[in-house]
């Protein structure tokens, strides 16, 4: 079975739809995304055949997937699909964040540090995003880097790099997001939201590190 032996993460980046059918199976890319289809399978209980099969379902909707897009195809689907969804939810992220820390600071210390931390990220990550949309993508296609470019390409690599690790502490404090039982709505909201942002970013700097940007450092 063609995806068994390929690990979650290289499944949910590989191909747009392929990571709606991981998430309908409930396999976390952002707690599981080191195992491979067959391991995450058997942990879960779950049919890896019947997996598979709807996985190759999905992939022969669109066979090319991201390794068909064009460079420019390809800033366009960061844009629309990433960098619109961080302006839109890092905002109300942080808002679910002080409100959890207003009701549950008290009981759960660790939202403190969540909400510190989701704030660095925030601020981060907005930067990013504007420096993406400034400086690098108006060069995607063109021929030619000039050292500037290449510093810049190097510094966006940093700065994934280290949201990555602040994301990786927000999953490491909230237990992989696992709800107290004394979880409210506000709770629920943060827990749910930071749990997309995980597998967001994760496809987000896949799509980039492994299409976008090795593409244009070949042409």
């Amino acid at each position: 079975m063609f995806f068994s032996n390929s690990l979650l993460v290289d499944i949910a980046g590989s191909h747009p739809g392929l990571a709606v059918v991981l998430e309908e199976w409930g396999l976390d890319t952002g707690r599981a995304g080191g195992q491979t289809l067959q391991v995450a399978c058997a942990a879960l209980g779950l049919d890896l055949e019947e997996v598979n099969r709807m996985l190759e379902r999905a992939k022969e909707a669109c066979p090319a997937g991201f390794a068909g897009m064009s460079r420019a195809e390809l800033v366009t689907h960061v844009r629309q699909v990433h960098h619109d969804y961080l302006r839109r939810i890092l905002p109300e992220l942080q808002e679910t964040a002080r409100n959890a820390l207003r009701i549950y600071g008290m009981e759960l210390q660790q939202l403190r540090h969540v909400d510190q931390i989701f704030r660095i990220l925030a601020e981060e990550l907005n930067q990013h995003v504007a420096r993406e949309e400034q400086f690098a993508f108006p060069w995607v296609g063109s021929q030619e880097m000039s050292p500037l470019d290449l510093w810049m390409m190097d510094c966006l690599s940093e700065e994934r790099r280290r949201a990555t690790f602040r994301i990786d502490c927000l999953r490491f404090l909230t237990n992989h997001y696992t709800l107290p039982e004394s979880a409210g709505e506000s709770l629920r909201r943060l827990y749910s939201g930071l749990r997309e942002l995980d597998r967001d970013f994760q496809r987000h700097v896949y799509v980039e590190e492994r299409f976008l940007f090795p593409r244009q450092l070949a042409a």
